[in-house]
């Protein structure tokens, strides 16, 4: 592990300053690369996390297998995309056109097997560990990248797991806990301004709050869960007085031009919430988007139920990023947090398989319009030597965004953890 002196070069490094000095290369000159390589310019400022909760199974999906066992293949029949020699399921018509705006990661794998530790990998970055909480992505951009005081830095659409962790609930995410529909008001609990309240009450409120706090300041001080419920009362106080805050949220004032591109089901609106977010400055949406845990009936769920929806919002969402002019920075992430067995179980289901996944990603500086990864011939697992970690994803994520995935951050105990302690960014996902 690297441990930073003061002047925020590591011990590590402070070697290899000795080192390089033997070879003629001054600290100046190792200081100048050094910045060259962790200094890169971000490519995205904001990112929307799409998580398909359960895990949907790449065989069916984008990652079809047609020479594979009759007992593993599947009832789906492929369709060819704009992509030569590439064929996606044929409940995705739309995506299989939209599909140059994507770079398709095939072969994610890892270990964990069960939801929450696998839900806690893909949000961190970081094995699950008894010993340490990591913080989940939102979280760690909401403390390096915060958004403007009006708004939550970290907005979960209309709920999520990815927590703080040791950061702690000052970072928590904002959650909805409810989604929009189209030609109703969509209300955020706690935001809206409804049963009398108006902005004078919420100013006296304010300031009868702000009289207590300095009157129980001397024993607050040291209980970071205060601090964490007052820092969330503060920005929570801002977005009732702001008009700005309540605009964000308000997806009946897009226009009809891109409401329209959205279907009338949860996940579409909460895709075009999450484009309205972005554009008004918050960093980090996270979608959620379940079901996909299909032990029993797969095919059946996957074509009437989740495949619909899904083909024509995150085509939607993509188009109307372009339109408002945001894709170009802002990176779109979209997983399971595992893919699914290639055998059929007794009840024309399929079960968590860690071992191969997918994971899409779009704008943000994204390289589109490519493949990087596969599995071998029965999708059992990924190709030799292409294997992609929910640790590279997570450094993918950080770097495009500007943050260092090896920055050293201190636990409330004062333990030295690195954000994303193994790992490498995706080779050729952002050029």
């Amino acid at each position: 592990m690297n441990h930073a002196y003061c002047d925020r070069i590591t011990r590590r490094g402070a070697l290899k300053v000795g080192m390089l000095g033997g070879l003629g290369l001054s600290l100046s000159s190792y200081l100048s690369l050094a910045q060259q390589n962790a200094g890169a310019r971000p490519t995205a400022d904001s990112c929307i996390f799409i998580h398909l909760q359960g895990g949907p199974s790449h065989l069916d999906t984008l990652d079809m297998k047609p020479d594979a066992p009759d007992e593993e293949r599947g009832e789906f029949g492929s369709i060819a995309t704009r992509t030569a020699g590439y064929r996606v399921c044929e409940h995705l018509p739309k995506f299989a056109q939209a599909v140059n705006e994507f770079c398709i990661l095939r072969g994610m794998s890892h270990s964990a097997g069960a939801h929450p530790q696998a839900d806690e990998y893909i949000f961190t970055g970081n094995r699950p560990s008894a010993a340490v909480k990591f913080p989940g992505l939102g979280s760690v951009l909401a403390r390096e990248r915060p958004a403007r005081a009006d708004l939550p830095s970290f907005v979960a659409v209309p709920t999520s797991e990815m927590g703080p962790g040791f950061l702690g609930v000052a970072y928590s995410s904002f959650k909805t806990t409810n989604v929009p529909r189209r030609g109703q008001p969509f209300e955020v609990r706690g935001l809206s301004l409804t049963n009398g309240l108006t902005i004078e009450s919420v100013q006296n409120r304010t300031r009868l709050l702000q009289d207590l706090d300095s009157r129980f300041q001397a024993i607050e001080k040291n209980n970071s869960l205060l601090q964490g419920m007052d820092r969330f009362g503060q920005v929570a106080n801002e977005m009732i007085l702001s008009a700005h805050a309540r605009d964000a949220f308000d997806v009946g004032r897009e226009p009809a031009r891109l409401a329209n591109l959205f279907d009338n089901n949860e996940f579409a609106q909460s895709l075009l919430l999450s484009a309205r977010l972005v554009e008004f400055g918050v960093r980090f949406v996270t979608v959620q988007y379940g079901a996909w845990d299909t032990h029993r009936d797969n095919f059946s769920n996957l074509k009437d139920k989740l495949l619909p929806p899904f083909d024509g919002g995150i085509t939607a969402l993509i188009e109307t990023l372009k339109q408002k002019g945001l894709l170009e920075r802002t990176l779109v992430v979209c997983l399971g947090e595992f893919g699914r067995t290639p055998s059929i179980n007794a009840q024309t289901g399929r079960d968590h398989w860690p071992r191969a996944g997918w994971a899409l990603f779009a704008g943000g500086g994204v390289q589109a319009n490519q493949m990087i990864g596969g599995t071998d011939r029965k999708g059992h697992g990924p190709d030799d030597g292409t294997k992609i970690a929910p640790d590279d994803l997570a450094t993918s994520i950080y770097t495009a965004l500007g943050i260092d995935p090896k920055k050293e951050y201190s636990t409330s105990s004062g333990r030295p953890v690195t954000l994303v302690q193994h790992g490498e960014a995706v080779r050729g996902l952002f050029g």
